[in-house]
């Protein structure tokens, strides 16, 4: 349990590859290490302790810019949606097309039968992480929404049914991993501030997702405004919403208006850029959340505005740093602390 008023929190993918002196070298470096995988010139058994040493490595930075909570940087993962889309029935992975503004690319699947859980994408993950880290964690999934959103249909015909069962596999997968013993889960919803003309399903899809599941989770969406969806996302009976507040500036005044009982996440430092922001700037950030009653919020999370893996690993440990050190100013003062 942390005494701050506010933690710092990532939100998504680190870099695969370590560039400090320290660590640099085939050892450390993932992209490589598949390469030669893919090869045959390591076993997978090696691969393996290639992928255990780099989370490790994302956890131990975390611990020393001052994260209580730690994710595994989603290491193991290419983008949101393949780990699911390769693990369930239903998916067919496709070509690449370009994700979002970003000048990356992903495999969109192609749903070509019925989306049905099969196995829990991540819970391997999640004891991997657990056993690197004697900090809480928190796992992430894919939120239903942008899971069907991330697809080509060439089942459903109806959007309606194909958020039905995007639904009850994000819901197996929470299930899994409250099973396993998380506390808290993440569900990425880029695509519900991108098309606010299905708010409303979007909605009832979460819902039907994370309602009485058994653990508490947090929604976090980025490269959009929450202001067209801001009659709608009230309802999410996630535990905590969070927000890229760097594409969408409003969205951290939105934020600041849902109910009490709602924790929060700030996506203040820019993930898409090695533009280094004020520390000044950010602490006046944390200041009007101060004022604005962030003490009586069951947590308040300052985060990246997305995922971090776009930056040179030396810049995103810098910006990690910077929340750090921020958050680090405001102690104690939690009237409700659940982090």
């Amino acid at each position: 349990m942390s005494e701050r008023l506010f933690a710092p929190l990532l939100v998504g993918n680190q870099p695969k590859i370590f560039d400090d002196r320290r660590r640099a070298g085939a050892e450390f470096n993932l992209r490589l290490a598949r390469n030669r995988l893919d090869k045959g010139a390591i076993t997978p058994a090696e691969f393996e302790q290639v992928v255990e040493r780099t989370i490790k490595g994302v956890v131990d930075d975390q611990i020393a810019c001052g994260f209580g909570r730690v994710t595994d940087g989603r290491i193991r993962w290419d983008d949101p949606v393949t780990p699911f889309a390769a693990a369930h029935d239903g998916f067919a992975i496709g070509g690449l097309i370009r994700f979002f503004d970003n000048n990356v690319y992903y495999r969109r699947p192609t749903i070509s039968g019925p989306v049905r859980f099969v196995r829990s994408a991540v819970i391997d993950d999640f004891r991997l992480l657990r056993r690197l880290s004697d900090h809480p964690v928190m796992p992430s999934v894919c939120g239903p929404y942008s899971l069907a959103r991330f697809c080509i249909d060439e089942n459903y015909g109806g959007r309606k049914a194909l958020y039905d069962d995007c639904a009850r596999l994000v819901r197996g997968e929470l299930e899994a991993l409250a099973a396993a013993g998380a506390d808290w889960v993440q569900l990425d919803e880029p695509f519900l501030s991108v098309h606010p003309e299905d708010a409303g399903v979007a909605v009832d899809a979460i819902n039907a997702a994370i309602s009485g599941v058994g653990v508490k989770t947090f929604v976090f969406t980025y490269f959009g405004s929450l202001a067209p969806v801001a009659e709608r996302i009230w309802d999410i009976n996630a535990q905590a919403l969070g927000a890229d507040c760097v594409t969408a500036p409003e969205n951290f005044d939105i934020l600041q208006r849902g109910p009490r009982t709602l924790g929060r996440a700030f996506g203040l430092v820019d993930a898409r850029s090695t533009r280094m922001e004020s520390p000044d700037w950010l602490q006046q950030r944390l200041d009007t959340l101060a004022d604005a009653g962030a003490a009586h919020w069951p947590v308040c999370w300052i985060t990246p505005s997305a995922a971090l893996e776009f930056l040179p690993y030396k810049n995103a440990i810098a910006k990690m740093r910077l929340i750090g050190e921020a958050v680090a100013q405001f102690a104690p003062a939690r009237i409700e602390e659940t982090v």
